[in-house]
């Protein structure tokens, strides 16, 4: 005797079909690579910045300064990096920021 399904659990039984397949086959690819992971050096992963660094070249310079004062004035945006290397942490780009990384510069 057949049974006659209705067509919304001819859809689910379908559905849950290739969920299944889809979970036992991500499973044995995952065990299959497993060995395969290497360490993500912190440069790659997006590491502690340099406080001041707002160009990314791993040193604070006068180009910094100008880039604050450029995105202190208005001239520009600060992007997510340029906030994370903020010179005094407190997340906004300023004057005093600047001033902050002259004394700095100044001192070296």
């Amino acid at each position: 005797m057949y049974i006659k399904y209705p067509h919304f659990m001819r859809r689910n039984l379908k559905l849950l079909a290739v969920g299944a397949a889809c979970i036992v086959s991500s499973f044995a690819l995952g065990i299959r690579t497993a060995g395969d992971v290497a360490p993500v050096s912190l440069i790659e992963a997006g590491g502690v910045t340099l406080a001041g660094d707002m160009d990314g070249s791993g040193v604070v310079d006068l180009r910094d300064v100008t880039i604050i004062l450029e995105v202190a004035q208005g001239y520009s945006d600060a992007t997510v990096d340029q906030l994370a290397a903020d010179p005094n942490g407190d997340g906004v780009l300023t004057v005093d920021d600047a001033i902050r990384l002259l004394s700095t510069i100044s001192l070296q």
